[in-house]
């Protein structure tokens, strides 16, 4: 079998022999089931994004260089997430450029009952064209090396053609309708999954981004474990389960789809997982620490861990950084022979950053010892801090109006009711009771509040406390934290500037200058974009104004650490964090230290 699991003394065949004919299937393959597509391999091969992504020539001459070049045990042809998908039903892609992976820019659908797989949909363009490319790889490869494709699960489709801000709120507020899609949208996997079996392909990737950094692990089992199980029924290949991000709390459940493989990152560590996992095991080499900033002995060290605790299939974590080094992709499977070999190249890492994944800050080291803030509330504001801790849909609003017609003031409504909820919130995602969907319906109430005191506010003259850009670095579109930081800010008193996703350097810059800001903050979801943010403070840098600002950083796969590698002044764990940080660095600059908000650690 493709995925039969090894024991972990590595010494049996786990893997059929396309994978690895010259071992004949005694040794883990290497065998990525998503991009591994470099600038540096473009140049290289002379074939280039955004060609590959609707010339079945070009996309297959740069899959076979995953073998050809790096060497490879499997080749895979598809580089975006969800673009082919999106694309055919005509929502609005950035296709990126040689230095950069697509991005979805849109939605299609606000309703279940408007989903429908065209008739003609493997007759498109972006959906035939990685068909054709697998039958151009099957027959350049034949049995040599395996052929993986991919096809976007359900719960990542949804994401895309409905917004995954409404989606994930919906998980919470109107289950029926995300079943609803869930069950419409799986016929696009198994439609797409199929045609690409039919064509060649050995196994399929599909991906669930159904990640602890999102959601909890209850909507595994409450929405898509029978959704997937299903898919597994009728896709007759073996399955590789992608989920970026966190994913250790939902393992056993994941044990449960029916799919015989894992693709997991290396926010998890591969010792605990593989203790948990009753499927093969794929990845977890680091990407934003190692494939593209490291050397090959960060490479081998992560190789030979990998292997020790019982990988089965090696491989990049997810898509590898298109700005990559293309020596450390090809490492991979270099330290992976060498490992076998009983040979070594290093002995210690030359690069400290330690895995990616942000952690949840314990509440008691991210707030200061004070009394309960619901203490001191009167019953009225104590009514409107409970409606935004417990997501009282419609109900914030009222409350703040009638108090505002009781005559309390705006700016105790504000902090003592809107804000201090909103930072309790903070406290409940901090210590895993709540996850974004909590969040962000907790934020809507805050901010629908907000509505109803700021006009009153304005009028009164008191200026912000500060002007804020802020906005998603360039190449991914992903905006929740972005926006949870803004509306969080913005009742903080601060001027928010929201430039939107996909900003360059000189966007952020430009805004900084044009709106006078004292602080930037940046936010990226992907391990493949977030290293763009030391882009742009090395450049801030180059032009001799990063002292000028504060910059704050955030996003599941980022940490302290990594913070610290891009030159921001802060990592900020949440939104939450994200305003105290901020109060800190104003504080500071204004030499006021009675302000400064208490570390966090």
């Amino acid at each position: 079998m493709l995925f039969e699991r090894l024991p972990n003394d590595n010494d049996v065949a786990r893997t059929c022999p396309k994978c690895l004919e010259q071992s004949r299937g005694r040794i883990a393959p290497v065998a990525n089931p998503n991009s591994i597509i470099t600038r540096e391999m473009q140049d290289k091969v002379g074939a280039y994004f955004p060609e590959a992504h609707h010339n079945a020539e070009v996309m297959t001459e740069l899959a076979l260089a995953g073998h050809t070049v790096c060497g490879y045990d499997a080749v895979f042809p598809v580089y975006g997430a969800g673009t082919q998908e999106a694309g055919a039903l005509g929502i609005n892609i950035d296709w990126g450029d040689p230095d950069n992976l697509p991005a979805i820019l849109g939605h299609k659908w606000s309703d279940p009952d408007e989903i429908k797989v065209p008739d003609d949909f493997l007759d498109r363009l972006e959906i035939s064209t990685v068909i054709d490319s697998i039958k151009m790889l099957r027959q350049e490869v034949g049995d040599k090396v395996a052929v993986f494709g991919k096809a976007y699960g359900p719960w990542s489709l949804a994401y895309h053609f409905f917004g995954i801000e409404r989606f994930m709120m919906d998980t919470f507020a109107d289950p029926p309708k995300v079943h609803a899609i869930l069950d419409r949208l799986k016929e696009f996997t198994i439609t797409f999954g199929k045609a690409q079996i039919e064509a060649g392909a050995d196994a399929l990737n599909v991906c669930e981004h159904i990640t602890a950094d999102l959601i909890r692990p209850e909507a595994v089992s409450t929405f898509l474990l029978h959704v997937d199980q299903q898919i597994k029924a009728e896709l007759p290949v073996p399955i590789i389960l992608h989920c970026c991000g966190k994913t250790m709390d939902r393992i056993d459940l994941f044990n449960q789809m029916g799919f015989e493989c894992f693709n997991f990152e290396s926010a998890n560590d591969a010792v605990e997982m593989r203790e948990k996992a009753t499927v093969s095991l794929c990845g977890n080499i680091n990407n934003p620490n190692t494939i593209l900033s490291g050397t090959p002995e960060d490479v081998e060290r992560e190789v030979f861990y990998a292997l020790d605790a019982g990988v089965d299939l090696l491989a990049p974590e997810c898509a590898a950084p298109v700005n990559g080094k293309l020596a450390n992709v090809i490492a991979v499977r270099e330290a992976r022979d060498r490992y076998y070999a009983g040979e070594k190249i290093g002995e210690a890492p030359t690069i400290s950053l330690p895995s990616m994944g942000g952690q949840p800050v314990p509440v008691k080291s991210r707030t200061d010892e004070k009394a309960d803030p619901k203490e001191s509330l009167s019953p009225t504001l104590l009514e409107i801090y409970d409606s935004v801790i417990e997501m009282r849909k419609g109900e914030t609003a009222p409350l703040v109006a009638a108090e505002v017609e009781r005559g309390t003031d705006v700016q105790v409504i504000l902090d003592d009711a809107l804000i201090a909820a909103m930072e309790e919130v903070g406290n409940l995602f901090a210590d895993g009771t709540y996850f974004v969907p909590e969040m962000l319906m907790a934020a809507m109430e805050m901010k629908s509040g907000l509505e109803i005191i700021r006009p009153i506010l304005t009028a009164s003259g008191v200026p912000p406390r500060g002007t804020v850009v802020i906005g998603t670095v360039r190449g991914d579109v992903h905006d929740i934290g972005k926006n949870l930081f803004g509306m969080m800010m913005e009742g903080a008193g601060y001027k928010i500037v929201d430039i939107g996703v996909r900003q360059t350097a000189e966007e952020f810059i430009d805004a900084l200058e044009e709106h006078e800001a004292e602080i930037l903050g940046m936010s990226a979801m992907l391990t493949t974009t977030m290293p763009y943010m030391k882009i742009v403070v090395d450049e801030m840098t180059r032009r001799g104004i990063r002292d000028d600002y504060t910059i704050l950083v955030g996003g599941a796969p980022l940490n302290d650490t990594f913070g610290e590698f891009v030159g921001a002044n802060a990592f900020c764990v949440d939104a939450g964090v994200g305003v105290m940080e901020a109060n800190a660095a104003l504080a500071r600059r204004s030499g006021d230290q009675s302000a400064v908000a208490a570390p966090v650690n």
